[in-house]
Formats: C-alpha cells, sequence, structure tokens
C-alpha cells in the first residue's frame, strides 16, 4: 500500500502544537500545557485514522501503540500526582506495540540471520552501558529501587525496538522510520538522566523535541506491511 505523506499544513500544525507545548511547559503556564501535550500524539493518531483506513493488522497494532503513548503523556504531564509507574508501564505497551508493527515483513521481505547480529551490537552495547550509568542511582536511594526492575525491562524493550527499526532494512520508509525509532531511545535517555541523575537545563526542549519528531517520523513513514 502506497503512503498518503502529510500536507505541508499538518506539518506546520503538528510542529507549532509541538512548540507550543515546550513553551508552555517551560514558562510553567499548566492549562497551556495540559491543552497542547494531548494534542501531539492525538493529532498523529488522527491522521493515521484518515490516511490509513485500510492498513491491516500493521496499522491497527500501530493505532494501539499510539493510543498507549498518548495515556503515557497525560500521565507523565500530570505533575501532583505521582503518576510515572503508570507513565512507564504505557510507553513501554507502545514499545511493544512498535516492535510488532517493525517485525512485519511483506510477501517476500526477508531478514538474513548474520545481519542480526551485527545489527544488535549497537543496541546492546547501549542498553547495558546506559543500565550501568543508572544502576549507582537506583542502589542508592531507596524510593527508587522498586523502580529498577521495570527501567531494566523499558530499557531492553525500546533497544529492542530500536533494532526491529534497524532490521528493516529494504522495506519502504526505512530511514525516516529507523531515525524515529533512534530519537526516541535519545528522548528517553534524557528523561531517565534528567529524573534519576542529574537535572539538566533545556531538558524539557530536549526530550519533547525528540520524542515528537520521533512520533511523526514513525507514524508518517511507516508503511502497512500486512
Amino acid at each position: 500500500m502506497n503512503t498518503i505523506p502529510p500536507t505541508r499544513r499538518f506539518a506546520l500544525l503538528f510542529v507549532g502544537i509541538t512548540v507550543l507545548e515546550i513553551g508552555a511547559d517551560v514558562a510553567q503556564i499548566q492549562w497551556l500545557h495540559y491543552a497542547s501535550k494531548p494534542l501531539i500524539v492525538g493529532l498523529l493518531l488522527g491522521w493515521s485514522w484518515h490516511h490509513r483506513a485500510v492498513g491491516g493488522r500493521s496499522m491497527t497494532v500501530l493505532r494501539v501503540g499510539l493510543a498507549f503513548a498518548l495515556l503515557g503523556d497525560i500521565f507523565l504531564m500530570i505533575r501532583e500526582v505521582d503518576l510515572f509507574a503508570l507513565g512507564l508501564a504505557s510507553f513501554l505497551v507502545m514499545q511493544l506495540c512498535y516492535c510488532v508493527v517493525f517485525g512485519m515483513r511483506s510477501a517476500g521481505q526477508r531478514i538474513r540471520p548474520g545481519t542480526v547480529g551485527l545489527t544488535a551490537l549497537p543496541f546492546v552495547v547501549y542498553a547495558a552501558s546506559f543500565l550501568f550509568i543508572l544502576y549507582p542511582a537506583f542502589a542508592t536511594r531507596p524510593a527508587l529501587r522498586e523502580l529498577w526492575i521495570p527501567v531494566i525491562v523499558y530499557v531492553a524493550c525500546i533497544s529492542t525496538m530500536g533494532l526491529m527499526a534497524a532490521l528493516r532494512r529494504g522495506a519502504n520508509g526505512y530511514g525516516p522510520v529507523l531515525a524515529g525509532a533512534l530519537l526516541f531511545i535519545m528522548s528517553d535517555s534524557a528523561i531517565a538522566v534528567n529524573s534519576f541523575l542529574t537535572p539538566f537545563s533545556g531538558s524539557t526542549p530536549l526530550v519533547m523535541s525528540t520524542y515528537a519528531t520521533a512520533q511523526y517520523l514513525i507514524v508518517t513513514h511507516i508503511h502497512p506491511e500486512k
């Protein structure tokens, strides 16, 4: 199935909403932050329904993933209550859905077993290194200890998502989808560093710009394979 690219108007609207959300969060305009953040994924979910009405199982799974991403955004934007675990769980489901979508193949597409190990190596190195860096914070802060296992699972899952995107070589939209997966890893890594290691200035623009770009590239360039 051919992909209908987003119009310039939609792209500008998406960028505008993302910039508005970042500005509202940085300026601590709570009502605007609450109003604009869900629109980032909401726009992409609406676009996928409108332009990908037929897409088989892959589009259904993608939309389920987007729905959980929307839930995750809502859980994480609420600061009055600690809903981090629910947000983490929601994005974990989203990552699993994306893994499934990236793993679907059209007729004739096959993964060469000899390329899997080499392709997986950088993702394995990333996961192991990042968990090694994070571990002291969880080991020395009792409040974080119960999150250590979920964080291990999440890092493993997002690394697998990146690997599955990398293994789509030769598929339509390969480059933008892989770039989106890598930006997703960057965004979540920045969240972890800012939340568990060292808070840093500019974290909000970095996290949200990479996150929004990642979702945009994946949703608008993934092709229905089945």
